[in-house]
Order: structure tokens, then sequence, then C-alpha cells
């Protein structure tokens, strides 16, 4: 199935490449002003700054730059340098042209860097539990070796497009299984957030919502659950253009980069400004909420000045250095 001509195709992809970028470096802006930036407007001390979420934004700027400088070179080449035979579609089905095989990396492995970061949030938020994660991880593994073989079959490949029949089952394992990763991570973070959300409610504790109707885990909900339908629904038009063997395939492709690191953003964006609506947590880190209930039976050799009826739990709500919303363990004080 083919909708449109492959010169069309890559004109309208390169189109949709450039204005998604532009959006990307917005919100990229004003991502790294949050990072590493305080509300003054000054630089925060190295050891203020998480270099993780810091370094992870560096790849996906660089990668998604990488792939709209190639998209241009082949687009100047297909249009304007080339004037041998069968014209720019000549250009674009090179499958084994560098062009296409560094665009055909650059895709995949934004896909992974997305999936991997949002694994490491989910193990995060679960007490870095490695076997809630463990089906999700497996996945993205499997994931690797798929991309490494798409890769391998296109530089085999002297002529053709990447939605051709002999790469297409790699790559439409590669896709379903990106949608699968984002779908149980998202859900293992709304999940986790959720439950803490749930006990606080049961104790009587509206978190740091100061008697608004809604709190910060229900904003932290929201914004994975939006930011992650974003990411799954781009992916999903991927897979779904690539199985019909659409030459629409293409412009879903530089939706899918850009949505990578766009939605990367917007969570630190969003978690960031919910953050600092709130007054009492404006200059503090984390955040303790003290929740009293009765034991029923005493522990007589603890030497507390404490009575056991007014023994605390602890649930710790704590904003990291990149104001992604983290939980410590629930313990017993």
């Amino acid at each position: 199935m083919s909708s449109l001509s492959l010169p069309a195709a890559e004109l309208i992809a390169q189109t949709l490449g450039c204005i998604l970028f532009g959006v990307y470096l917005v919100t990229l802006g004003i991502a790294a002003r949050l990072l590493l930036t305080m509300e003054s407007g000054k630089l925060k001390r190295r050891s203020a700054i998480n270099w993780t979420i810091v370094i992870v934004s560096i790849v996906i700027f660089v990668n998604a730059t990488l792939n709209l400088v190639v998209s241009t070179i082949a687009i100047v080449q297909a249009f304007v340098l080339y004037t041998g035979p069968g014209g720019a579609e000549h250009v674009f089905m090179n499958g084994s042209g560098w062009q296409t095989i560094v665009k055909s990396f650059t895709v995949p492995f934004q896909s992974l860097v997305g999936d991997s970061i949002l694994i490491y949030r989910c193990w995060f938020l679960w007490n870095k539990n490695w076997v809630v994660i463990a089906l999700p991880l497996l996945v993205w593994l499997a994931n690797i070796a798929c991309a490494i073989r798409l890769l391998d079959l296109l530089g085999q490949a002297s002529q053709g497009l990447v939605i051709s029949s002999t790469v297409q089952p790699w790559g439409q394992a590669f896709w379903s299984m990106t949608i699968c990763i984002n779908v149980m991570a998202t859900s293992l973070i709304v999940g986790r957030i959720w439950m803490v959300e749930k006990d606080n409610r049961k104790f009587g504790i509206d978190t740091l919502s100061q008697n608004r109707p809604r709190t910060v885990l229900s904003h932290a909900m929201q914004n994975i659950i939006e930011s992650g339908m974003i990411y799954t629904v781009l992916s999903i038009f991927t897979l779904v253009t690539y199985t019909l063997q659409s030459t629409l395939h293409y412009p879903a492709s530089h939706l899918e980069i850009q949505s990578v690191g766009i939605t990367f953003n917007l969570i630190i964006i969003r978690a960031s400004r919910t953050s600092l609506s709130r007054q009492d947590v404006a200059s503090a880190d984390a955040v303790t909420v003290p929740i009293h209930f009765t034991h029923p039976q005493a522990n007589d050799d603890q030497n507390s000045s404490t009575p056991v009826g007014d023994r605390q739990e602890v649930v710790r709500l704590s904003h990291d250095k990149d104001s992604e919303i983290m939980f410590a363990p629930t313990r017993m004080v």
C-alpha cells in the first residue's frame, strides 16, 4: 500500500520534522532552565543537578539533530544535486546508502532511549525493585536485538525501502514491543502513584493540596498518562503505516523521533510547575506527612518517649533535582 509517491512522502516528512524540531527546541530550552538553574536564575551547584536526566537530554538532542541534518542532506542530494536517471526516487531507494542507514538508526535509537528512561522512572518509583521492571526490561533488550537486525538487513540491501518485505517483520516486532514497553511502564508508574494517593486519602490526608480540589499526585498521574498517550499513539501510527508498507511511514517516523524529546521535556516542565505552584514546597526538596494510627501491641524493648498509640507511619513525597516526583519507601519509625 502506498498512498504517496516516495519523493512526496520524504518532503512531507522533512516539513513535519522541521516543525516538530522547533517545538522540541522550545520545550528543551524551558526544561534546561528548570534542570540547571534556580528560581532566581542562578546556576545550580553541580551537586544539585540531576546529571542522569541532563545526559539523557543531551543524547536525545544530538540524535534528533542528527536525524534532521541527514534528512536535509538527503533532500538536497535528491532534488538538487542528483541529475541521473530515476530522479529523486532513485536516491531515496538506495537502501544501503549512508543517509538511509543513519536515519534508520536514529529513529529506533530515540525510541530505545525514551523507553529506557521510562523504565528507569518505573524502577525508581517502585523503590528500585528489579522484579517489577523485569518484563519491560527484557522486552527492551529484545528490542535492541530487533533494531540491530533491522540495520543489518538494510546494510545488505543495495536497493529498496525501509518498509520492504525483507525488513518488515523486524520493524513490526520493534514497534510492537515499543508500544508494549510504553504501556507496561506507564501503567506501573501510574499504579504506584495511585497506590500512594489511595493510602494518603485512606488516612484523611490530601497531600500538599492546601484545600485544592486536586493533589500533587493527581497532577503527576495526569502528566504521566497524557505524555504516555502522545508517545503511544504515535508509535501505533508508525506501526500501522509500517505494516501496511505505506510511504506514510516516513512522516510517521519523523513524528515519532521528535515526540520522544517533546514528551520527555513536557514531563519535566509540568512536574516542575506543579511543584513550584505549592508555596509550602517552593523551597523544599521533600515533605514528610505523618499518619497516626494505633498499634494493638506495645514493644517493651523500645526505649522511646513516643507512646505506642502515637507511633507514625511516614509517607515521604520528594521532588528530586529534575522535578520528577519520586517516592521513598513507606517505613515504620
